[in-house]
């Protein structure tokens, strides 16, 4: 994942003008809706939400802030010490990003786009139940990036369908570390989202 993640920065710092999008510079809004699910063992799938606003500027760069909601869940073996343990949570997570996309072209009103961000995230793991051992939940601030790609469709009334894909690292999740063991999970997720731009 690191070498795609590479590859991604590489293209979106060497996209040149004279291939992007045609469109004009200028402010928009937008929301979207998603499907979640997850990357690892005991992921499983959930939705996602989010609500931003952006700025396009020379032509072909866009730079977005939103404000985004994840919901998995978690079901099967996951980390207890260092041993299994059947583990049965919700994972809520709520995120600030600030993302870069490139729109590489544009063709009859559709453009294809790549782009990457980084933001900070609050991970929620409520209380659980362990082999018969309660155990408290905690929320934690973490660091999270995603790497991102989708499609752009002119719509009328200066609107944008967009449809997307998003590789998420929303880091670790983790109950209270009271005097014994912790149950703890990374979660990397995919979202596939539809949703709206409104160009100003």
């Amino acid at each position: 994942m690191k070498k795609g993640l590479y590859a991604l920065i590489f293209l979106l710092a060497g996209t040149c003008p004279a291939f992007a999008a045609d469109g004009e510079d200028g402010f928009y809004t937008r929301a979207d809706v998603g499907y979640v699910y997850g990357t690892g063992d005991g992921l499983k799938k959930g939705y996602t939400a989010q609500t931003g606003f952006g700025q396009k500027w020379g032509g072909f760069l866009r730079s977005e802030f939103t404000f985004e909601y994840t919901r998995t869940r978690l079901k099967g073996p996951e980390s207890f010490d260092k041993a299994g343990g059947n583990v049965r949570s919700r994972l809520p997570s709520w995120a600030a990003m600030t993302t870069t996309y490139a729109d590489l072209f544009s063709y009859k009103g559709v453009s294809p786009y790549i782009g990457i961000g980084v933001g900070v995230t609050r991970n929620d793991m409520p209380d659980v139940v362990v082999n018969g051992r309660q155990m408290f939940g905690d929320s934690v601030f973490r660091l999270a990036w995603k790497a991102a790609a989708g499609v752009g469709i002119d719509l009328p009334e200066n609107l944008v369908l967009d449809i997307g894909y998003a590789y998420t690292d929303l880091g670790r999740f983790s109950t209270k570390a009271v005097l014994g063991p912790t149950v703890h999970q990374d979660v990397k997720v995919r979202k596939i989202y539809l949703g709206l731009r409104y160009n100003f």
